[in-house]
């Protein structure tokens, strides 16, 4: 799903995510951001016009994706404000609420949550999307149309949103921890960095496809490549005796928990 052209799309704050979006959309695009010089970079990159303030980009588009820190989020909100009548706002601000996205913004906006993660940056991002009181099936369609540009998108109900942040926004630090260790490791006990480097990762995008394409559970892998009395197996004790699965479930209940304090929740 694409959206549509002829939509002028704007985006505020161009950090490595707004710049991502940035560089995945086509059709008529603005840009601002509060650093003259990042502005500049990500608008040579996208050709993109690049607006002297967040009020003269809201001015310009029919769409505006926020994409700054949740502590920037009020200003810009009422910066937007005088032009917010008609325009879909789009915000990827972690933990902050539709509900109060549109207290900020004002004149019933029409308000689309949306929580990517990293690997958009690639264009292999995973996208969750949720729509505000005044938002439409139209905008959630042309959210979707839009982050499906840097990967693929979910809709979900807002409630889930925090666990989302914890799975999936705050995901690929888990999975770069693990292959971290895994490196650090190897590097230990006599491989050369780039060669540990190479192994990891050419294992963990191996598996990640396998567990896509095949469409079995995790568990049903695993035990495809543990055999009885093997080495798999012995490394799968070590990772049992250590409560792996349970530290795995402390640290996402910690990461909700913070995700539900920073949204007022």
């Amino acid at each position: 799903m694409r959206y549509s052209k002829r939509k002028k799309i704007g985006i505020i704050g161009l950090g490595n995510m707004g710049s991502a979006v940035m560089r995945g959309l086509a059709g008529a695009l603005a840009g601002y951001d509060c650093d003259p010089s990042r502005a500049r970079a990500a608008g040579r990159i996208a050709r993109a016009r690049i607006a002297a303030s967040a009020a003269e980009l809201t001015r310009l588009s029919d769409v505006v994706i926020i994409a700054v820190k949740p502590k920037d989020f009020a200003q810009v909100a009422r910066e937007v404000s005088a032009h917010a009548k008609g325009k879909l706002f789009i915000t990827i601000a972690a933990g902050i609420r539709t509900g109060t996205a549109e207290r900020l913004i004002g004149s019933r906006a029409r308000v689309v949550r949306v929580m990517p993660n990293t690997p958009a940056l690639i264009g292999e991002g995973i996208s969750a999307i949720c729509g505000g009181r005044y938002a439409a099936p139209s905008d959630i369609a042309a959210a979707r149309g839009i982050f499906s540009n840097v990967g693929e998108t979910v809709v979900l109900d807002e409630g889930h949103f925090d666990l989302v942040t914890a799975i999936s926004g705050s995901g690929p630090a888990y999975f770069f921890y693990l292959k971290e260790a895994l490196m650090e490791t190897a590097v230990r006990m006599g491989l050369s960095r780039d060669m540990a480097r190479k192994l990891v990762s050419k294992t963990a995008l191996g598996a990640a496809k396998l567990l896509i394409e095949t469409g079995h559970e995790p568990g049903v892998l695993r035990g495809h490549v543990t055999s009885k009395g093997g080495t798999t197996e012995q490394a799968m004790k070590i990772f049992e005796k250590a409560g792996f699965k349970r530290t795995v479930r402390k640290a996402v209940a910690a990461a909700v928990k913070r995700s539900r304090q920073l949204s007022g929740g």
